[in-house]
């Protein structure tokens, strides 16, 4: 286009800050043609991307800016000004030289900045320390490959598996696009390199060199270098590690804990540093040792406040402390709450709330615990008698199956939804309001013993206490998962058709407003033997059998001949609300739909205002879809 009459390589003489200066044409993708003029001055000492043109080309590289963040000498007049400084008095002269054609005030960039200090990071180059990826240095299943191409391996052949699998996509894009990597830094904390140096002498070991004038190299090694040694080098052999006349692989064969525990099963760490940690040790880890460093990688998601925004301890604002919350909520309450509906890899927003939520919940299985403990000993081994223990029991040998498969696959949210419907639901909503007529103490010590064994993983401090307060002598950590007690699944059904009556009498009560009705059926022996509970459960006015079909609402839920006895003008007082209601939402629907479908609406209207108005579309239609089920639900109740 514009300047197709220059060619690569060619030199022109140009005025510029302190007079002429030799420019080199240098053609490269880098330049955007569209942007401005579509040229570019380059300063590869301190620019990451006119770094890489420089490689690119091989052109000269020189420093403008000291380590001191004052201009050098090649600045002339403004040598020893700093870049704040500076910049205002070139652009001066270069206004005076008539040399300057715009300035533009909102031209919007991004800029590195110090985390803590908030200053700007100017590029410098240094002479460093650098791992080579690419060089063929780890003999790995009878080749010798790189690093990099180890790495890369390592996941393809499924030695190391990535959970969740998705995040193998980002491993990859990080691990194809990796550059030799730079591990010293010139900060005090953290190991030394152990290199020294006498005049052109070098030397590197792990114990400093004998003799006079050696000087060991001032830099440090990059955290993640020494964090990335942790898999193995935990292993070794204490009363070996001073011992520097054994090679490392003498070492480690001579480490007992090595041998025996390497490589770790699974390591668990947040899916933000699978580059920066993961990756790193298993570069390091199968260079050293020839061993993968672990089998499998859990990756967790971040913590965010309610709002979304990151916890970090670099900003104290943002986070929950631990040591705060804690006293007040309890441990377990806050490991549930970071365990509670959050898959692997997902970030999850946290607030006091979810930790008083399961505090509440803690405080329930404690109450639990304590009402069992008063229902007697229940010494032996459990025998159900009644339907409802039949049932209990049937669903705990469910639970424990699932239980195990759940953390057997790494579903932790899971398995802790499915314990928490089971103690708040089965056991305590069902299972203990029906045996407080006939309480089977033997069963309801085996469900709370079983139940404290599983829910242990999740909440070890209130388990552990009510275990021992229960009188066990061994630690609930060293038990294993319960062992299913033998039912009747026959039996067990006859609770379930319990539940399905006692849940829809209540349900229909509440939204009729009507007072301990009666419950009326028909030739049903369940209904016969189990009336007493039926009625209690259901806060039901009486459990009756009648001869001919009654008035009333019928319960279609069941399988049995069941009608409350609520009168028609209460029950078609009920409908008559449904259809009021579903009017207004399908008005509301249509409104919100009517909006969206308007483009000016759609044009000039804020996006959040718009998502918005698209999730209160959704909540209405949700709703207006749960109204229509409950109408013809209600509708056949009335038939």
């Amino acid at each position: 286009g514009r300047y197709e009459q220059y060619k690569h390589g060619d030199t022109f003489a140009a005025e510029w800050i302190n007079g002429p200066v030799k420019a080199t044409v240098i053609k490269d993708e880098a330049a955007d043609p569209k942007f401005g003029t579509g040229v570019m001055t380059i300063t590869p000492w301190h620019d990451h991307t006119d770094f890489d043109i420089a490689e690119r080309h091989g052109l000269e590289k020189q420093q403008i800016i000291g380590f001191d963040g004052r201009l050098l000498d090649v600045a002339g007049e403004f040598t020893g000004q700093s870049i704040t400084e500076a910049r205002p008095n070139i652009v001066e002269k270069l206004k005076d030289k008539g040399l300057l054609v715009k300035v533009d005030d909102k031209y919007i960039h991004n800029l590195a900045l110090n985390e803590r200090g908030k200053g700007v990071i100017e590029p410098q180059i240094k002479l460093q320390w650098f791992i080579d990826v690419n060089r063929p240095v780890v003999e790995w299943k009878g080749q010798l490959r790189s690093l990099k191409e180890v790495m890369r391996a390592v996941i393809e052949d499924s030695d190391v598996e990535i959970i969740p699998k998705r995040f193998e996509k980002i491993y990859y894009s990080w691990i194809d696009n990796l550059r030799d990597w730079c591990i010293s830094r010139q900060i005090w904390w953290g190991h030394q390199i152990p290199v020294w140096y006498k005049a052109d002498e070098v030397y590197a070991g792990v114990k400093s060199p004998e003799g006079q004038g050696w000087k060991q190299d001032p830099d440090t090694l990059d955290t993640w270098f020494s964090s990335s040694l942790w898999t193995w080098s935990t292993l070794i052999n204490p009363d070996l590690s001073d011992d520097y006349s054994l090679s490392l692989q003498d070492l480690l064969e001579r480490s007992p804990d090595f041998k025996a525990y390497h490589p770790t099963s699974v390591m668990e760490t947040g899916w933000d540093i699978l580059f920066f940690w993961v990756a790193r040790i298993v570069l390091s880890t199968t260079y050293v040792t020839r061993q993968v460093p672990f089998e499998k990688v859990y990756l967790h998601g971040l913590v965010r406040t309610e709002q979304g925004k990151k916890m970090s301890k670099s900003d104290p604002g943002s986070i929950i402390d631990p040591m705060d919350v804690i006293p007040e909520y309890g441990t377990d309450a806050l490991r549930l709450a970071l365990v509670s509906g959050v898959n692997a890899g997902q970030d999850m927003r946290m607030g006091i709330s979810k930790i008083v939520d399961n505090r509440n919940f803690c405080n329930k299985l404690w109450n639990i615990a304590r009402y069992i403990e008063s229902s007697g000993k229940g010494q032996g081994a459990p025998e159900p008698k009644q339907p409802a223990d039949h049932w209990i029991l049937n669903k705990l040998s469910i639970l424990t199956g699932v239980i195990d498969n759940d953390l057997t696959n790494f579903r932790f949210s899971e398995a802790y939804q499915n314990l928490y419907h089971f103690i708040w639901d089965d056991l305590a909503d069902w299972y203990i309001e029906s045996s407080k007529a006939e309480p089977n103490p033997a069963v309801l010590r085996h469900v709370l013993d079983s139940t404290l064994v599983l829910f242990h993983p999740f909440a070890p401090f209130i388990t552990e206490a009510i275990w021992q307060n229960l009188g066990h002598e061994e630690l609930l950590a060293s038990q294993l998962s319960p062992k299913p007690v033998k039912t009747d699944t026959s039996e067990a059904a006859k609770f379930d058709e319990i539940q399905k009556i006692v849940a829809e009498a209540r349900h229909l009560i509440a939204v009729t407003g009507a007072k301990k009705p009666k419950l009326e059926y028909q030739d049903s022996p369940l209904l016969e033997e189990q009336g007493s509970l039926i009625e209690r459960l259901g806060r039901l006015g009486a459990v009756q059998e009648v001869s001919t079909s009654q008035a009333g609402l019928k319960l279609v839920g069941t399988k049995y001949d069941v009608w409350l006895d609520i009168d028609k003008a209460t029950a078609q007082a009920y409908a008559k609300k449904l259809a009021e209601q579903k009017s207004q939402r399908e008005l509301a629907v249509k409104r919100l739909e009517g909006r969206l479908a308007n483009k000016p609406y759609i044009e000039r209207a804020p996006k959040d205002l718009i998502d918005e108005t698209k999730q209160s579309l959704d909540a209405e239609k949700q709703i207006l879809k749960a109204l229509e089920a409950e109408i013809t639900s209600f509708s056949k109740s009335l038939e």
